[in-house]
């Protein structure tokens, strides 16, 4: 009886065993016919079976479905796992984990590949929708996937710049450092990877680094003026005027008919406190650009901003004669620059800072004329 009763346990095991084994059949079998639904709740119980938990194909199939929800549009089975692409992948290394003798290994190689192309197209799809962490995650799976044999360990340079802007728009700044950083090592890019890497560095506050970033950048790639631009902006962002002058003066040798440069030097002096340079360099930049709204509405302000003094000084004047001459200094001034503030309302008649500024210069010049033509024309 006992020898019986060991069989019959014997026989029982075997067959718990196969039934098992079956579940991961039946699995496959369903994914084969497209039911994803069913192929997922039969291969869970396989996963979560003492078994067959442990074998390779348990775990092959799995990542099989997974790569079979992850291409299906059907939201009955996109609801079935929230990341499937990248689970998928884990799936398949497990497999290989779980087999000693490597025999699954090729049987895996064949599914990298399209998991690859599965990959990278949602990725491209989530960067587009700014979902960007979703982005990075499979932006950085497929940098994984080209880590396998079949790939030949080969260096996906763009990938690695795409895993960089992923984690910069996902505002993981020192992840977007590391990946940016490897990319410029194969010189990817060129001196923008630089501005990346400076702007990674600005946004986690470390200026110090974005300058030194900057700097090297500068020496690598001379000839770019984008890094100048960075530098200059930088150096304008952290208020050292200096610095930023020095690099703007040697961004407009490189391109001497850039108005925005003169724009940006008549900016700096005047924080410098040098206004009369200022509108040198302003009037160099409408020089260039007939219809540089700003430099013109600068110009206007300047001139404004002098005669205001003027008035200020006139005012606490007692005596006449002096009192007087301070009228006419302002007068003037105010009739010097209130051409360039015209031709900034001119160059954009809805923009409301020149039109109230013009309307001060006509209240003050007592030009009733054209500020009842100004108020018609703005609806004031």
């Amino acid at each position: 009886m006992k020898k019986i009763a060991l069989l019959t346990l014997a026989l029982f095991l075997i067959l718990s065993a196969s039934a098992q084994k079956k579940m991961v059949s039946t699995a496959q079998s369903a994914l084969e016919k497209g039911e994803l639904d069913k192929a997922w709740e039969a291969i869970q119980a396989a996963k979560d079976n003492d078994e067959t938990k442990a074998l390779p194909k348990t775990w092959f199939v799995r990542g099989q479905i997974l790569q079979a929800i992850g291409k299906s549009t059907d939201s009955k089975y996109t609801a079935l796992f929230e990341n499937p692409i990248v689970e998928a992948y884990s799936c398949y290394q497990k497999a290989i984990d779980l087999d000693p003798k490597k025999r699954i290994n090729k049987e895996v190689d064949l599914q990298l590949i399209e998991l690859s192309t599965i990959a990278i197209n949602k990725a491209i799809t989530e960067f587009n929708i700014k979902r960007f962490d979703k982005a990075l995650d499979l932006f950085e799976l497929e940098l994984s996937i080209e880590t396998s044999p079949i790939y030949k360990n080969k260096i996906d340079t763009p990938m690695i710049f795409n895993c960089g802007l992923a984690a910069f728009n996902s505002k993981q700044y020192d992840k977007a450092i590391d990946y940016f950083k490897k990319a410029a090592f194969y010189n990817y890019n060129g001196g923008s990877i630089y501005s990346l890497i400076g702007n990674s560095y600005l946004l986690k506050g470390d200026t110090a680094n974005a300058i030194a970033i900057i700097l090297k950048s500068n020496e690598l790639y001379p000839n770019e003026i984008s890094t100048l631009v960075d530098l200059i902006n930088i150096y304008l962002r952290t208020g050292e005027s200096q610095e930023a002058l020095n690099f703007l003066n040697k961004a407009k040798e490189k391109e001497p008919n850039n108005a925005s440069f003169s724009f940006a030097e008549g900016t700096l002096y005047e924080k410098m406190g040098q206004p009369d340079k200022a509108v040198i360099s302003y009037t160099n930049a409408t020089e260039v650009d007939p219809n540089y709204y700003d430099a013109y509405y600068n110009l206007g302000v300047i001139y404004y901003n002098k005669a205001v003094k003027e008035n200020d000084s006139a005012t606490s004047e007692n005596d006449n004669n002096k009192y007087q001459e301070l009228i006419k200094k302002r007068d003037q001034e105010l009739k010097t620059g209130l051409p360039y503030m015209e031709k900034a309302h001119l160059i954009n008649p809805k923009a409301d800072d020149a039109a109230k500024s013009l309307r001060s210069f006509y209240m003050q010049l007592l030009l009733n004329d054209k500020l009842n033509q100004l108020k018609q024309e703005m609806g004031w």
